[in-house]
């Protein structure tokens, strides 16, 4: 979970204490950081069961870290009322998009939400019928990747053809293929309306077209047309969301038309840096927790309009250090160990290992 610190900052600017149950023993209680419940120590239960113990208790909400876990609890036997506690969504009518490709298709479709035109497929077998249904050129996409695995582009019935054998089984959907900028909408939800999200254009990425981004322009909500925020709106709405959502769109090039094509229901290790351009999500978090209040359309910003920036461990160390694309912007922002040794270009994490082989090279200390 490398957006940890990120989401414990961002709480606690809220004004929300946090609880963890984790794994990793070296999360310590902290300031912002109320109690560290570490599964098979404090908690012997299953973690499902443990957090919704916990939500019982506190009357609080569950985050959950990762897409694994949003999976776990989808495929769990849990009554869907406590799945919903769990994922943040509104009720049972808004599980069938929960880590399904195909079914946040077609959960946007009954919610009226623009989308690029899609086709779901059975399988392997159906899915060149689907992409000539489409019409080329397509993305296939399996049911449940993440991070741009399992997310192929065919060109041709001979791409399709060709995939086919590669495919794994279970449903495909499959997209046209938009020509335009990647967006990032992510943000926090509350009863299927905008708390906070921001807009922010992938200007690079990490290893491939569909894979996650490493360098991103803001640009601060109040600085768009209304037509954002009402596209935003009415994904919420269509989905249930009901606290972190990490979404996606695409600006197709030639009309502009905003084409929803990603919905995970956790944050991103972006979780907080549009507050670099002074529009800080905790405030608008903190009046959502504590007296309901949602997002009107947003005012225009009282500073600048955009940012650029990327996120600093996926940069090269001498970017870092050159203070390229805003990165050190983001020092006070990470564990300072993390960030020592990331400049250092691991360096320092060899050493350390270096000394820990040479002491296991000994059987116990010199007599």
């Amino acid at each position: 979970m490398p957006h940890l610190h990120s989401l414990v900052r961002l709480f606690h600017r809220a004004g929300v204490p946090c609880d963890f149950l984790t794994t990793n023993p070296r999360l310590l209680p902290t300031g912002p950081v109320r109690r560290t419940l570490r599964r098979g120590v404090d908690v012997d239960e299953d973690w499902m069961a443990a957090a919704l113990r916990w939500r019982e208790g506190h009357g609080g909400r569950v985050v959950l870290g990762d897409d694994g876990l949003l999976t776990a609890v989808r495929d769990s036997a849990l009554p869907p009322e406590d799945q919903c506690r769990l994922l943040g969504i509104t009720g049972p009518g808004h599980l069938d998009h929960v880590g399904s490709k195909a079914g946040l298709a077609e959960a946007l479709a009954r919610g009226g939400v623009a989308q690029p035109r899609f086709r779901v497929a059975r399988g392997a077998s159906d899915a060149a019928a689907a992409c000539a249904a489409v019409g080329y050129p397509v993305v296939v996409k399996v049911d449940r990747s993440a991070g741009g695995d399992g997310v192929f582009v065919c060109r041709s019935s001979a791409d399709a053809d060709a995939l086919a054998g590669r495919l794994p089984p279970g449903r495909l959907l499959v997209q046209e293929w938009v020509d335009g900028e990647t967006i990032d909408l992510s943000g926090f939800f509350g009863a299927g309306r905008p708390v906070h999200f921001v807009h922010a254009e992938f200007l690079e990425t990490v290893g491939g077209p569909h894979a996650p981004s490493k360098r991103r322009r803001y640009t601060h909500p109040g600085a768009l047309g209304p037509e954002v925020f009402d596209a935003v709106a009415g994904m919420a709405a269509a989905l249930g969301l009901d606290g972190f959502a990490n979404l996606t769109a695409m600006r197709r090039r030639d009309d502009g038309a905003l084409l929803f094509i990603e919905a995970d229901l956790r944050p991103n290790v972006w979780v907080e840096m549009s507050r670099h351009m002074g529009d800080d999500p905790a405030p608008s978090i903190g009046a959502w927790l504590e007296r309901g209040e949602t997002m009107a359309r947003p005012r225009p910003p009282d500073g600048p309009a955009t940012l650029e920036i990327a996120y600093l461990f996926r940069l090269r160390p001498r970017d870092a250090w050159l203070n390229r694309h805003g990165a050190w912007r983001q020092f006070a922002d990470h564990d300072p160990w993390r960030v020592v040794c990331f400049l250092a270009g691991g360096r320092i994490n060899g050493w350390a290992r270096s000394v820990a082989r040479r002491f296991r090279r000994h059987d116990g200390p010199a007599r």
